[in-house]
């Protein structure tokens, strides 16, 4: 039987991945997120692929140093290709990604339950980090839109329970 919390620091399994594996699925991940809204313009305004590449990285690696290095390059990257202002989406992966490593030392990553209700929360704060920099620090006058963050968050969860199960395959025990 699996259980969602883990009841010790051993029992959770250290993971590894190929040397390659980061890069290129945020390459991956980047170039599906710069050709979606060409693809599917109305599903682009929920799908964040960058964040579950970096929500996984945390989830699995459960290396906090590592996983906010990753979020803040995946996300200044996702800066770079889209109009937002440069660091917007830096900022708000870096604690993604610092929060996916802490939620991974804590909780059993490999439930899909477990792995859905992290990825909406960090999708949430993913949201609610962007709008609050752009309103606040930017002076930008951005619309809250709670139930549209709510249905991305969705989205992203749902697509990140998918996703994971494939990404598992590459990964090693450390």
């Amino acid at each position: 039987m699996r259980y969602l919390f883990s009841t010790s620091r051993d029992e959770a399994a250290l993971f590894d991945f190929p040397p390659l594996f980061l890069p290129l699925t945020a390459l991956l991940a980047l170039v599906m997120q710069a050709y979606l809204p060409l693809l599917a313009p109305r599903l682009a305004a929920f799908v964040d692929f960058p964040l579950l590449v970096v929500a996984y990285y945390g989830l699995s690696s459960r290396n906090q140093v590592n996983a906010i290095w990753s979020g803040s390059l995946v996300g200044i990257a996702q800066d770079s290709l889209t109009h937002v202002a440069l660091g917007l989406n830096g900022l708000a992966k870096t604690l993604v990604g610092y929060l996916a490593a802490s939620l991974g030392l804590r909780l059993d990553a490999e439930h899909p339950g477990m792995r859905f209700l992290a990825v909406f929360g960090l999708g949430w704060l993913n949201a609610v980090m962007a709008f609050a920099v752009e309103r606040f620090l930017m002076v930008k006058p951005v619309t809250w839109l709670p139930a549209q963050m709510t249905v991305a968050a969705v989205v992203n969860a749902v697509l990140a329970v998918l996703l994971f199960r494939f990404f598992d395959r590459f990964r090693r025990y450390a």
